[in-house]
């Protein structure tokens, strides 16, 4: 019989001291995110946290120290606040992370015995003073930082179903919630107000916590959800590729189709996309790495590796699986090709809209049957482009 963890609960005598120090965060007047819950520990002088690298600072005089880790909800990260306790109960200095280490905030007010700290704006940081925030107005102000789950070695086993397109749904929900900020801290959270947990029963929720804001943003998710492309003259000119003389099959180097290098750029951390394309490995290796956009790709299903050619359903269900798409997402999937039969057939087989570039004559251009037809047809990869924008213009989260 399998036993179930059974997580250590918060004891009440570290519960009261928390809630007694717990200090006052400042957050900018517009901010949409809030402390969701607190891991609760209380440490000895010199142990290490129990949920990140650090040894918090702990001054002479200190009897314990007490570490709130922070969820915040809706950002998916953990911040943590520490304050050196002594031996009467009272807080004698506090300390925070910041870009992945600690610091020290000696200048931090005190009210009633708690301490009072202000909140980077959506940045996960904290500061003593609303003029240290305000010098990191410039990167804070804008969208530098905006990435999404943080898949770190504590959570890694626990997050290994975090896909490539839950992380992009992750950024844009991220993106879209973020305000102009005003630099205007007048929004007070006491955080003793907040969910209080033990470390451990913490920890067992968090990966819970992201599944559940995952499934959400996949139910709300409106319009483009990926793009597929094919490479040969589709992203490169088959014409001018250059084959090994002593390895059959093998493409040594070849020239993009005029458009293709802006489009590979363009799209890149926009909307995920896969290669879907017939060769070697080694082919696309060679020709798309030299060209600069090999690592643009969130995935790649290529016919070596699958052990099959399009138009088989394979091929488009691997570049699906791969990003961690579902056969009800294909219809929010553009799959763009320059082939009526391998690359619009076998993706309309599945569902999934389809683009041709019809851009030369080296294969037939006339339907040979209904699922041929391509729900769009464009001349250069710059019209693809401008579809794509198109699509992801009306794309975004039901409410």
């Amino acid at each position: 019989m399998t036993t179930l963890h059974r997580p250590e609960e918060l004891d009440a005598a570290t519960a009261h001291l928390a809630r007694k120090l717990a200090p006052i965060l400042m957050l900018d007047s517009r901010e949409p995110f809030a402390p969701d819950t607190v891991g609760v520990t209380r440490l000895s002088v010199g142990e290490p946290s129990p949920s990140c690298p650090h040894i918090p600072p702990a001054p002479n005089g200190t009897s314990c120290v007490l570490e709130c880790a922070i969820w915040w909800a809706g950002l998916y990260d953990l911040e943590h606040i520490w304050i050196a306790v002594d031996v009467d109960g009272n807080g004698l200095s506090v300390s925070a992370s910041a870009r992945g280490g600690v610091v020290d905030l000696p200048d931090a007010e005190w009210t009633d015995g708690r301490p009072v700290i202000y909140c980077v704006p959506s940045k996960r940081m904290f500061a003593s003073t609303p003029d240290a925030i305000k010098a990191l107005r410039c990167t804070s102000a804008s969208n530098e930082g905006v990435t999404g789950i943080l898949l770190n070695d504590m959570f890694a086993a626990q997050l290994s179903f975090v896909t490539p397109y839950d992380q992009f749904l992750v950024h844009e929900d991220l993106r879209s919630l973020r305000p102009t900020t005003t630099f205007e801290f007048t929004r007070a959270v006491p955080l003793h107000e907040a969910r209080f947990v033990s470390w451990d029963e913490l920890a067992l929720e968090i990966p819970r916590i992201i599944r559940d804001h995952c499934e959400d943003l996949r139910r709300r998710r409106r319009g483009l959800k990926a793009v597929f492309l094919d490479s040969g003259d589709t992203l490169i000119n088959e014409m001018t590729e250059v084959f090994d003389p002593h390895h059959d099959g093998l493409v040594l180097n070849a020239e993009p189709i005029d458009g293709a290098l802006d489009l590979m750029e363009a799209l890149r951390g926009r909307v995920p996309t896969a290669l879907v394309a017939d060769g070697r490995v080694e082919s696309f290796r060679n020709v798309h790495g030299a060209l600069g956009f090999f690592d643009h790709f969130d995935a790649r299903a290529i016919s070596e590796t699958v052990g099959a050619t399009k138009p088989h359903p394979l091929m488009f269900i691997d570049a699906m699986r791969k990003l961690g798409l579902r056969r009800e997402d294909a219809s929010g999937i553009l799959m763009v090709g320059n082939n009526l039969h391998r690359d619009i057939r076998g993706a309309r087989r599945l569902g999934i809209g389809t683009v041709w570039l019809n851009w030369n004559d080296r294969y037939d251009r006339t339907p040979q049957d209904p699922m041929d037809k391509a729900d769009h047809e464009v001349r250069t990869p710059r019209e693809v482009l401008a579809l794509i924008e198109s699509e992801l213009a009306t794309s975004g989260f039901a409410d």
